[in-house]
Formats: structure tokens, sequence, C-alpha cells
């Protein structure tokens, strides 16, 4: 199916939305997918006429708004909100006519067919774009690397998902989740502080996510002191030691045993690697192990690809190749940005017309 304008292509994340054409090598847009109304309305919609803000310009006026996020665990819970972040992608950030562009849609793994036919519904009737694509950001992040097959890594704000791809097909059955993703790292930071009796004001999770950069993984659990002290300095000024957080949070992806001294619901992320590739036939394994895609904002912790790598080959004893990217974060959308370009993706189109003269059961037919 050929379009006279270049693709849209649309990461849809829980934390950020990576938005931008298919013919470029980057996305045009990044920004927080978080929707901010006024504080007084007090979750309500108000009948007067009030200002909304979408992104990074809601978290700028955190103090006198009231933060919505329409996509949580890679679920759409908010469709007003979603369409709403949208429609600010195409008129603000790409300044681009929706009824001009087909879409691209990166969403999560578990998402289920009634939300595809939802997001059909919304972008062809509501933005009246003239062909959408909904593709997992497992299956993306696998063409984002220049492979077909191997096991996708995807390491997000709310969910951690690990699932093996097959020729550009998910095995849907082998997918694993280890409990442990930006949000628990947050979560495991702040307590801490609480223990250390640190307490974080309005801008904590501006804070956090700073803390947050200084994670690292180091290669056999070892540090010496001169490496080992992190410090940050607080928005008041105050200067804090974050040593053993920095250290701690990143290392309980790995050792979560080890890390809180009893059994957690967290599944060590080497072992989820290796149950994924075991649920999968024997002749496959060897293959899924050769594309090992670590995605999304957690996998660009420093350290993190050479220790899992490190943990699977002992586990298995045979050869691990944990592709790494500069760009992490990113890799989804650019396997967005290359499967548009692939002759093999015309037949995954859905076009207008069709939903028009098909409506759900050619949504169900393409993208189930």
């Amino acid at each position: 199916m050929a379009f006279e304008k270049p693709v849209v292509v649309i990461d849809n994340g829980s934390y950020m939305l990576k938005a931008g054409f298919a013919c470029d090598n980057h996305p045009v847009s990044m920004f927080r997918t978080v929707v901010g109304r006024p504080n007084y309305l007090k979750g309500s919609y108000g009948r007067e006429y009030y200002d909304v803000y979408i992104g990074d310009e809601a978290v700028a006026k955190i103090e006198d708004l009231e933060l919505s996020r329409p996509v949580v665990n890679g679920r759409i819970v908010h469709w007003d909100n979603m369409e709403r972040v949208w429609h600010h992608v195409f008129y603000r950030e790409l300044k681009a006519a929706p009824e001009d562009r087909a879409v691209i849609l990166a969403c999560s793994v578990t998402t289920p067919i009634e939300e595809k036919i939802k997001c059909c519904e919304v972008f062809f009737e509501t933005l009246n774009s003239p062909g959408l694509c909904v593709q997992s950001q497992s299956v993306l992040s696998l063409y984002g690397s220049g492979f077909t097959t191997g096991i996708s890594v995807d390491l997000g704000h709310d969910t951690a998902d690990i699932v093996p791809v097959y020729e550009g097909g998910l095995i849907s059955y082998a997918h694993m989740q280890t409990h442990y993703a930006s949000v628990d790292i947050s979560k495991f930071i702040k307590d801490s502080f609480d223990e250390r009796n640190i307490g974080l004001d309005i801008h904590a999770e501006e804070v956090l996510d700073g803390i947050k950069k200084n994670l690292y993984l180091t290669q056999n659990v070892a540090m010496s002191r001169k490496n080992y002290r992190r410090t940050y300095v607080l928005p008041s000024g105050e200067e804090i030691d974050i040593s053993q957080e920095a250290f701690m949070a990143a290392e309980m992806m790995i050792q979560p045993v080890l890390v809180k001294g009893y059994e957690t619901e967290v599944m060590p992320l080497q072992e989820a690697v290796v149950t994924c590739a075991m649920k999968c036939d024997a002749e496959l394994r060897p293959e899924l192990y050769d594309a090992v895609v670590p995605c999304g904002g957690v996998s660009m912790i420093p350290g993190l690809n050479e220790r899992l790598a490190t943990e699977i080959e002992n586990i298995t004893n045979k050869p691990v190749t944990v592709l790494s990217s500069p760009e992490a974060y990113a890799v989804s959308w650019l396997g967005g940005a290359t499967f548009a370009g692939m002759p093999a993706s015309k037949k995954m189109w859905v076009s207008k017309k069709q939903y028009e003269d098909y409506g759900e059961k050619i949504v169900r037919n393409k993208f189930m």
C-alpha cells in the first residue's frame, strides 16, 4: 500500500511518546505522555473554558495542574486524553495534517485487539488518517536493530516485557515479565530515602529521574571505593550521597534476593530471558540468543548489556549476543521507520476505505 507522503511513526510509551516521519533517522518529537488540567477542576471537566497542557508543558506547571497519564502499563486508560495527545503530535509537534499521513502506531505487547480497534476508530473517524498499521513495540525493536528474529527485552516505565520474535512475528505464549521497571526503580530509591529520612517535595519525580541517570551495573558486582561514590544535588541546593541507591537499584534487576534479603515477586532479568527462550522450540534458541535486544529507557543503564550477556552465558553455557545501541530508548521508533519502508509491510496496513467497508472485521484480520 503506497502513500503520497512519508508515513508518521508514533511510539506510544507509558512515560515518553516518540513521533516523527519514517523518512528520518530519529524522532522529530519526544515528550512526556501526560495531560494536565487545572487543579481546581478536581478531576472533573468543568463547564467553563480552561487550558489543557500536553507533555513537557504540563510537567513544567505541575504546581498548578493535575496530571493524568493516558497510557498505564502499556494500555490506553483514558481515550479523551489520548486523542488530545495524538492531536498535539500532528498539529503542534510535527505540523502535519493527519488526513494527509498514514500512521504506524507502536503499542505494547499486551495490547488487546479491542484497543487496536478503538485506535482505528480514532485515527479513521476523528483524525481522518488514510491508513493505519498497529505493531508491537517488541517486534519493532528487532527491526530497529536490523533483525527479524531475536528476543526483545523492553525495559520501560511501568512494564518490563521479554518476548521472543521469529521472522517478524511475536511468539506470544513465551512472553515474560520481570515486574521491575522504571517506576519500581523510583519506588526502590524513594523507600531507601525514607529509611534515611530524606524527604522529597512536589518535584520528587524530577529528582528521582535525575538520580536514575547515575545508576550502573558492574561486570562482577565489585567496584573500587574511588569509583563507588555518587552524589546528587537536590533543587534546594543540598548535596546528598546516593552511592548505595545508584548501585543497589540497578543490581536489583539481576539479583533481587541479594539486594532485598528475601524472596520478592521480581524475576531476575537473565532468568526471564532464558525462560522466554526455553519456552520456544530447541532449534530456534541459538537464533534467538544471537539477537537479544534491550530497549526502553531502563536499558540505557551503563553496564547492563555486558552484565546481562555474562549472566545468560553462565546459565546456558552458550554464546549470547546482547545488542547495544546509543539510542536504545528510541529503538522501537526506529524499527517503525524501518518497517514502513519494507515491501512486506504493505499487506499489514488497514486503509480508511477498508475500515469503512469492513469495520472491525478487517482490523481483527490484520492486527490479531
